[in-house]
């Protein structure tokens, strides 16, 4: 672990000011929105009936959280793809190489950090902006008192089995998507900023005519089930004994959502066997390996 907390720090002191600017441009722009803005919320044309202030609630914490990780995840998919060149960009692989980490820790704690860590940690960020941007959305539509009498117990609980399935469903996601994510990073080693271009055109043609082979769209099929299998990894599906209709209903099924939980979270662990997800894993152990190789080459392979 001594090894590791230079790797992780390395990355916080690296990227701190960025993430920092991700987390309060886009909350101090609601805050501001939401605070002084002007707002208009059509329910079916109809101007004397308005949402729910539960409703309301809980839709901000749900889009405040997705704003952020779409956000951070953006940007943590740039710096990783270009993750083994930035050493020898500025040769401070030659400062790592004469720590005892090695060449594969040296990839997989950065990636950790920026595919694992961050778009957590931004949706932990949302989560909070999400409070005060419902305090404000509650308050304008209806009035505070109204905010401060929602059923904050309930509220909280669907957001903790959320919070929850995703920390437990991110990492699954990423294994199924981890063979992209491998294949950019080492085509960008091997040709700098065209990499990713080449691999976009090469996806492109997949999708042609010219992409297929003996017959089958291998590359397009193989794409849409790792996206399945990470959109099930995420929400795999299960649904609640009785289908709410409304809030109020919503808001009474709250004592089954740890039972929900724990479908859910089994039936996307039963979807790891898969030879689709094996063959995933392959090939990203072949491009990490790949990766590896080039880092060993040292700051000449930058040349």
């Amino acid at each position: 672990m001594n090894l590791i907390l230079p790797l992780m720090q390395r990355e916080w002191l690296q990227h701190r000011f960025s993430w920092t600017l991700l987390a309060l441009i886009p909350v101090t722009l609601a805050v501001l929105g939401l605070g002084f803005g002007q707002l208009e919320i059509d329910v079916d044309g109809a101007s004397d009936h308005l949402p729910p202030a539960a409703a309301l609630a809980i839709s901000t914490f749900a889009v405040s959280a997705a704003v952020m990780l779409f956000l951070v995840l953006i940007a943590s998919l740039v710096t990783v793809i270009g993750l083994a060149r930035r050493d020898h960009a500025d040769r401070s692989i030659e400062f790592w190489l004469s720590l005892p980490i090695g060449h594969a820790r040296s990839l997989v704690v950065p990636m950790a950090v920026h595919l694992l860590l961050a778009p957590l940690a931004a949706v932990a960020v949302g989560l909070v902006a999400g409070v005060v941007c419902s305090m404000l959305l509650v308050s304008r539509v209806h009035s505070l008192d109204e905010w401060l009498a929602l059923p904050w117990g309930t509220i909280l609980s669907y957001v903790t089995v959320g919070l929850t399935r995703l920390v437990v469903g991110w990492p699954l996601a990423l294994l199924w998507l981890s063979p992209l994510v491998l294949v950019a990073m080492l085509m960008f080693a091997w040709m700098r900023r065209w990499g990713p271009v080449v691999m976009g055109v090469l996806i492109a043609l997949s999708y042609s005519p010219l992409g297929v082979l003996w017959g089958e769209p291998l590359i397009p099929r193989a794409l849409e089930a790792l996206g399945e299998g990470a959109a099930r990894s995420l929400v795999y599906g299960q649904r609640l004994a009785v289908t709410p209709h409304n809030i109020d209903e919503a808001l009474q099924l709250a004592p089954e959502l740890p039972l929900w939980l724990a479908k859910d979270l089994g039936g996307a662990l039963m979807g790891l066997a898969s030879p689709v997800l094996a063959g995933a894993l392959l090939v990203s152990g072949l491009c990490f390996a790949g990766l590896v190789h080039w880092r060993q080459r040292g700051a000449s392979a930058a040349l």
